[in-house]
C-alpha cells in the first residue's frame, strides 16, 4: 500500500506504530538530560498505548542513568545499533560486532580513539591511551563523574586484543581536519575477501563548534538495521522516527515517517517528511498525532 503522504491532519494508530527517537540533539537538552516535563509526558503516552523507544550512539552506561524511571515497551538501540537492549530484562537481545581480524586493522589507522570492548558476560568497558584534546577531556570526565563510567587507560590497545578481550567500537573525538584521513584511511581498508569489514559514522556536534565525531563500527550495524530489527520484534506496521544528524539517516530510511528536529543537519531536513521542534516538541508531536 502507497505511503499516505503526511500532513497535520495524520493521525498514527498506537496500537500498530513504533515511534523512535534519537537521543543528543533530538529529544534532550544541550544539556543531555531530559526536559522538565517529559518524563510525567512518555509516561502519559504510555499509559495511552504509545510505543516509544530510542536509537542512540550512546552506551548503555549513559542511556540507562538519562532514561531511568521511564517505559520501555520495546528494545532501545546502542551505539548506532551495535547493540539492542531489553531495558526490562536487562539484557542484549541483538549484537552486530566487528571482527577481531578488522578491529585490529582500524587499529592502524592513527589517532587517539576511545576503544569500546565487550565481555562474555555483556559488560561494556573504555579503553583509551591519551587525551589528545580538551575534547576528549570533556567527554571522559562527563562519563566518569556523571554516569560512573569505567575507564582504562593503556599504553598500547594491543594490550587489549592480547587479553582477549572483545573490541566492538571506536569513538575518535577530534576537529574534522585531523579526523578526515582517519575516516579515509578506515573506509578504505578491505580484508582478504574485498569487504570493508566496518563502517563510519562521521558527523559534526551541534552543541560544540569545531567538534566532530568519528565512530566505527560493525557494518552490519546501523539504526537502519535497528528500525528492520524492531518492526520484527514488536510487529508494528507503520514505525515514525526522530532525529537530527547524520547518523540518523539510515533510520530515516527504514522507517515510514521521519522528523527532522529544527537543529538538525540539512541533509537530514532533506530526507524527512517535516521539521518539528525538539525535546519536548518531539513528545508534543507524537501526543498530538496519536
Amino acid at each position: 500500500m502507497a505511503k499516505i503522504p503526511f500532513t497535520e491532519s495524520l493521525r498514527f494508530d498506537p496500537a500498530t506504530t513504533l515511534f523512535v527517537s534519537d537521543l543528543d540533539g533530538t529529544l534532550l537538552t544541550p544539556d543531555a538530560v531530559l526536559p522538565t516535563g517529559a518524563a510525567d509526558a512518555i509516561a502519559d503516552l504510555y499509559r495511552r498505548g504509545v510505543r516509544l523507544t530510542y536509537a542512540t550512539a550512546r552506551t548503555i552506561r549513559s542511556a540507562a542513568f538519562i532514561l531511568e524511571g521511564l517505559p520501555f515497551p520495546a528494545p532501545i538501540a546502542l551505539m548506532n545499533g551495535v547493540l539492542m537492549r531489553d531495558m526490562n530484562e536487562g539484557r542484549y537481545v541483538n549484537s552486530n560486532l566487528l571482527t577481531p581480524e578488522t578491529a585490529e586493522r582500524i587499529l592502524t589507522a592513527g589517532g587517539e580513539p576511545f576503544v569500546y570492548t565487550l565481555t562474555p558476560d555483556g559488560e561494556l568497558f573504555t579503553a583509551y591511551r591519551r587525551l589528545a584534546n580538551a575534547h576528549m577531556e570533556d567527554f571522559l570526565r562527563e562519563r566518569v563523574d556523571k554516569y560512573a563510567k569505567p575507564f582504562r587507560q593503556l599504553e598500547d590497545f594491543h594490550t587489549l586484543l592480547e587479553e582477549g578481550e572483545r573490541i566492538i567500537y571506536f569513538c575518535y573525538l577530534d576537529t574534522e581536519e585531523h579526523l578526515r584521513p582517519i575516516h579515509d584511511a578506515i573506509t578504505a581498508m578491505r580484508d582478504e575477501t574485498g569487504e570493508s569489514g566496518a563502517k563510519c559514522a562521521f558527523y559534526p556536534d551541534h552543541y560544540r563548534p569545531g567538534l566532530w565525531y568519528l565512530e566505527v563500527f560493525a557494518p552490519t550495524a546501523s539504526k537502519g538495521t535497528v528500525i528492520r530489527r524492531l518492526r520484527e520484534m514488536t510487529g508494528a506496521k507503520t514505525v515514525v522516527c526522530f532525529g537530527d544528524n547524520g547518523n540518523d539517516l539510515p533510520m530515516f530510511a527504514e522507517s515510514d515517517y521521519a522528523f527532522a528536529v529544527e537543529r538538525a543537519a540539512d541533509a537530514v531536513k532533506a530526507a524527512a517528511d517535516a521539521v518539528i521542534p525538539g525535546g519536548m516538541g518531539v513528545l508534543e508531536f507524537i501526543r498530538d498525532h496519536t
